[in-house]
């Protein structure tokens, strides 16, 4: 018989190398849902591969006009996707990177999430030696949709999935996976132990695309004043800046130090850079006063 290893998927850390990871429009379904829920939930039934040969089990979700699901962070409402990953004994699984969200909601509520698709990306490591062609692996998927009211959905997805890795070819959708800060842009952290200040700088020409904002998504135990966000950054001359202040309550930091983290959107567009920032907090000594 053979062992299988599960890992469950709560939070999505943004982390794909920087270049749109697309997957063919073709590529079969594994599993949907009922027919009454507007998600239909699939697991692409082979090894997507990126650029740096990063590879990845896709679940991909197809949505009804109008409704939409949640990024990691939902923001003012809702709940992101969840996914319990089944493979056989031996693969590394990864935590699951998902695509730059579109800006939803109104300045009353404001949410982070996707239209009509999604593809959620999980990176995994096969075992050393020989691999077998094909492997059995299942997900068990949850999430929450929204229009002018809710649901919650839920699929069991299984399929034999092709070990090779494939590249893609047809994109899906035009959206990027976020990547690291380019060397030109820096971002900072100053202030206490109990506040602070993230500072994100630099030059207008390093920016594709206008405005620039910054869209939260910390970890528990940190509070950024304004919320959920957005922040947008300002222009002055040939420098772009951003201050987001944030306040750090350790005892709510239930899952380990708190970390500052979020996207860095530039533009309107689904396919205009998103930067991922994710910083510990160093031991700041107080300031004098």
């Amino acid at each position: 018989m053979i062992g299988f290893q599960t890992m469950l998927t709560v939070y999505g850390a943004c982390a794909a190398a920087g270049i749109a990871l697309v997957i063919p429009q073709d590529a079969p379904t594994s599993a949907t849902t009922s027919a009454t829920n507007p998600v239909v939930a699939s697991i692409i039934p082979y090894i997507a591969s990126a650029s740096d040969d990063t590879q990845y089990v896709v679940i991909r979700f197809k949505l009804e006009p109008q409704w939409h699901i949640y990024w990691s962070n939902a923001g003012d409402s809702g709940a992101t996707p969840t996914v319990h990953l089944s493979m056989p004994t031996g693969w590394t699984i990864g935590q699951a990177e998902f695509p730059r969200p579109q800006i939803l909601g109104n300045t009353q509520e404001r949410n982070y999430g996707y239209e009509n698709s999604m593809d959620l990306m999980i990176p995994v490591v096969a075992p050393a030696g020989d691999v077998p062609a094909s492997i059995s692996v299942s997900a068990k998927v949850d999430w929450f949709v929204c229009k002018t009211s809710c649901q919650m959905g839920r699929a069991t997805l299984t399929t034999q999935l092709t070990t090779k890795p494939k590249k893609p070819l047809v994109p899906l959708n035009p959206r990027v996976y976020p990547s690291k800060l380019p060397p030109s842009i820096r971002a900072t952290l100053e202030g206490t132990p109990t506040s602070g200040t993230l500072v994100v700088t630099g030059p207008t020409k390093s920016f594709v695309a206008q405005p620039v904002r910054f869209i939260p998504d910390p970890t528990a135990g940190v509070q950024f004043s304004d919320g959920t966000g957005p922040f947008l950054a300002v222009q002055s001359g040939n420098t772009v800046n951003a201050r987001i202040p944030f306040t750090i309550h350790l005892e709510d930091a239930v899952d380990g130090p708190p970390r500052i983290r979020g996207l860095l959107l530039t533009g309107e567009r689904e396919s205009d850079p998103a930067y991922r920032i994710d910083m510990a907090l160093p031991d700041v000594p107080a300031r004098a006063k």
